[in-house]
């Protein structure tokens, strides 16, 4: 359903190429987890598989299809991306910001048919959303507004979800609730879910396949079991403060940093 063939992601500067030659597939209902330390390529690749950005090289295909040459409102349909930044015009309510998801189906006059509000609602239930649903968008915490965000992007009942940093601002108990339904969606709905995370114990506790970036340009894909055991997270994150564990399959803190506390 989504293959990436031959694709370079950079910069047409100084900043010249982050990675090159990857060459991966995803199948629907894929629930994958993005990991790697900042500045390691993350949200340029997602931005590039969403077309946002363009490729140095290669191609990103959805269905067969060429993301980058698809009409935006082809793309619209079938691609849904919440990113790290978040600009909405005061007014709006949080209703009128999921609503805003089915803009792409609903045609010039932009009225709403009853699949529309279907997939609305939805999206309201699974996301919980429904008792801020009248507030407005700037009122409420930055923490509703990462549901808000998911809420619009499950009622544009994408193939594919592009999700960058979207737990960022919830606690630990929503971390978990947002991560599990993430995952439900992708498989009950045959959708492909990309997420960048910097929650690696829960990314590698959730996630049916992780592509890693090492920060150097190196990239490794395989199952969370896969890449603790063959030390590839390790490699990707230990530092003198923490390192990984694959008999435990989670993040320690070092003894070094310990005795400096």
């Amino acid at each position: 359903m989504l293959d990436l063939q031959s694709l370079a992601v950079g910069y047409r500067n100084t900043r010249g190429v982050v990675l090159s030659g990857i060459d991966l597939a995803a199948a629907p209902g894929d629930f994958i987890c993005i990991l790697g330390r900042n500045g390691s390529g993350k949200s340029t690749l997602m931005r590039t598989i969403a077309a946002l950005q363009t490729s140095l090289d290669g191609a990103v295909l959805l269905d067969g299809e060429d993301v980058a040459s698809m009409r935006p409102a082809t793309r619209a349909r079938r691609i849904a991306v919440v990113l790290t930044e978040r600009q909405f015009n005061p007014g709006l309510r949080v209703e009128d910001v999921i609503a805003l998801a089915r803009q792409p189906f609903t045609g010039w006059q932009g009225g709403l048919a009853d699949k529309d509000r279907a997939a609305i609602a939805d999206a309201v239930a699974v996301a919980g959303v429904g008792p801020f649903l009248r507030r407005y968008f700037s009122d409420i915490s930055d923490g509703e507004r990462q549901r808000v965000m998911i809420a619009r992007a499950l009622a544009q009942t994408p193939r594919l979800m592009v999700l960058d940093e979207i737990t960022a601002f919830l606690d630990l108990p929503s971390r978990v609730e947002i991560m599990a339904l993430l995952r439900s969606q992708a498989r009950q709905k045959g959708q492909v879910v990309l997420l960048s995370s910097h929650d690696l114990d829960l990314s590698l506790q959730l996630a049916d396949s992780v592509w890693l970036l090492d920060g150097g340009g190196g990239f490794s894909v395989g199952t969370p079991e896969e890449l603790s055991q063959s030390g590839h997270v390790g490699q990707a994150f230990d530092n003198e403060a923490i390192r990984f564990s694959p008999s435990q399959g989670r993040f320690e803190i070092s003894s070094s940093a310990s005795a400096n506390t």
